[in-house]
């Protein structure tokens, strides 16, 4: 079974967003299943980079739909944003410098799924009504 299944309750209102959470979802999986074969495998480098560098374009593709639409928490959710990709980064150094890769990329794993849970159906759910509206 997947560390984090996909559910329609994710919905943000809008398949592009959807879609990048899937994405996201999916690259946490692999994160996880890679830890599961072998913590110390170069693999799990290869994936934060992924993780970071799709982040990124998520970040900067849901912001600007929620700066189009006059989203007044725009600020704070780009702050949990920042938030995250400083956490990865954290976690990724600490990878590569070797120290305990087992509870490392466990610690990550269960700190990525939930950040990810709660910031999808707490702080997206937010913003749903303005792709949901009807006009």
């Amino acid at each position: 079974m997947a560390f984090i299944q996909w559910d329609k309750s994710f919905s943000v209102g809008t398949t592009a967003l959807d879609a990048d959470h899937r994405r996201l979802i999916e690259i946490l999986n692999r994160i996880y299943d890679s830890w599961q074969i072998d913590p110390s495998k170069v693999e799990l480098d290869q994936l934060f980079d992924e993780l970071l560098d799709y982040t990124d374009g998520h970040f900067n593709r849901e912001e600007s739909k929620l700066a189009a639409r006059d989203y007044a928490d725009l600020a704070a959710h780009h702050a949990q944003h920042e938030r995250l990709r400083e956490m990865v980064m954290a976690f990724r150094a600490r990878h590569l410098a070797g120290n305990k890769p087992d509870a490392l990329t466990e610690d990550m794993a269960k700190f990525l799924k939930t950040w990810l849970m709660d910031h999808i159906l707490v702080e997206d759910m937010k913003y749903k009504s303005l792709f949901t509206a009807q006009p």
